[in-house]
């Protein structure tokens, strides 16, 4: 009979690849949060993709907007963490909507074609601003994840 081990279990690293969607909105630069929502989002995305990083080495990090006319994917899911920072701070508040419909169901896009296919599929999204997008139709998007 095996006793349980006394010392706690290592989580096992999990293969990942995250697409981080950001909120530039016009609602971005409330003042709610020092300096602006849109600087405390650039750090909580810098926090973030390098933990994911240095979780696992074979782990990658995406970055796209979502305000403006159409949801655009700035950087595909890479492991470079210097080019997603920098991206972030190359962010431009652009538009008064957010479709997040539109931004979901890209980024699904983006991570079918990930290079790694054994790499868990993550979509974290930034909301700052009012989501306008009916119930049903997240749950019918939620439902394709």
């Amino acid at each position: 009979v095996f006793a349980p081990s006394p010392f706690p279990t290592r989580p096992t690293m999990v293969l990942e690849s995250t697409l981080v969607c950001l909120d530039n909105s016009e609602f971005m630069r409330n003042g709610d949060y020092a300096p602006s929502r849109i600087a405390a989002q650039a750090d909580a995305v810098n926090l973030l993709c390098g933990a994911k990083t240095q979780s696992n080495p074979e782990n990658t990090v995406g970055l796209m907007t979502l305000a403006g006319k159409v949801p655009k994917v700035l950087i595909a899911p890479t492991a470079e963490l210097g080019k997603v920072l920098s991206a972030v701070h190359g962010i431009a508040i652009e538009g008064e909507q957010v479709d997040f419909a539109a931004g979901i169901q890209k980024a699904q896009l983006a991570l079918k074609h990930r290079q790694n296919k054994n790499q868990r599929q993550r979509i974290v999204l930034f909301a700052g601003s009012p989501i306008e997008t009916e119930q049903k139709d997240l749950v019918k998007i939620a439902k394709k994840l």
